[in-house]
């Protein structure tokens, strides 16, 4: 009997686990695959880590400028061979697309902690600070959208992001977890002692911390991350902030409606301009 619950126990924590993290090292499709320049870029964290991402220029018309760099950090599966393309417009508006992979994710070494991956936002921004890149967004989706509230609300590189997109981001690591091991009804007595086995980053507790513009996206038929985890979210955070929810889509799909990608070009359109009547 002891056994037996051991092994359950061993299952389940392996679950809370790997409800987080699930990289993989295989390239699905490049940019080039649809006709788009991109570079491979290298970069350090502060503990060492050698981090791999995409750096993909913008489809400029002649005469046309640069409007930003978005750095773009995606969802906990696989790396950015799969989760880039969704955000691909946005270098049609004139938006240059930095997508790092995070630490045991693609071309990226070491392995995958949540502590480690907001290293490596922070990694991304320093190098993107020195390099010069001027506004600097962020677009953060799912785990990416958690991991942008938590990183920035204690990165000294903050103040040099102009404005942020949280897309489908959980409130909370525990909370999620705990909604994760309650939809399986043999395990549901026991969704509150083993949310406490995974490390919580306490993203409803640190938005409130992001002085920047903000724009809280998700959709009403999200079933990997539902929609009361960004509203808990925009409910906590400070102004200046915004929240759209689409009626249909699914999860990290909210930018599939051409309104919500409206927004999105507002929200950075805006922060520009405010950037550039303070230089």
């Amino acid at each position: 009997m002891k056994k037996a619950s051991g092994f359950l126990v061993f299952l389940l924590l392996q679950g809370c686990t790997s409800l987080f993290f699930y990289p993989s090292r295989e390239t699905a499709l490049l940019p080039s695959d649809l006709g788009l320049k991109y570079e491979n870029v290298y970069f350090e964290t502060s503990d060492g880590i050698r981090l791999h991402a995409w750096d993909i220029p913008p489809v400029l018309e002649k005469g046309e400028a640069e409007k930003g760099t978005v750095l773009f950090l995606h969802g906990n599966a696989e790396n950015i061979s799969t989760h880039t393309f969704g955000v691909l417009w946005l270098t049609l508006y004139g938006y240059r697309l930095f997508a790092p992979d995070y630490r045991g994710y693609g071309a990226s070494l070491g392995e995958p902690s949540l502590a480690g991956l907001e290293r490596d936002i922070n990694a991304a921004l320093k190098y993107l600070t020195a390099r010069g890149d001027d506004p600097v967004f962020v677009f953060g989706q799912s785990l990416g959208a958690a991991l942008t509230v938590s990183a920035l609300s204690e990165s000294p590189y903050a103040k040099k992001v102009s404005a942020v997109v949280i897309d489908s981001g959980f409130s909370s690591t525990r909370r999620i977890a705990r909604e994760k091991v309650a939809m399986f009804w043999p395990l549901w007595p026991f969704q509150y002692p083993l949310s406490f086995l995974v490390s919580e980053n306490d993203p409803e507790g640190k938005v409130s911390r992001l002085m920047m513009p903000k724009l809280f996206l998700s959709t009403k038929d999200d079933t990997i991350v539902p929609v009361h985890h960004t509203q808990i979210l925009y409910e906590n955070a400070s102004e200046p902030k915004e929240l759209m929810i689409i009626e249909k889509g699914g999860h990290i799909r909210a930018t599939q409606d051409k309104s919500a990608r409206k927004k999105v070009l507002e929200l950075f359109e805006k922060a520009a301009r405010c950037l550039e009547s303070l230089t």
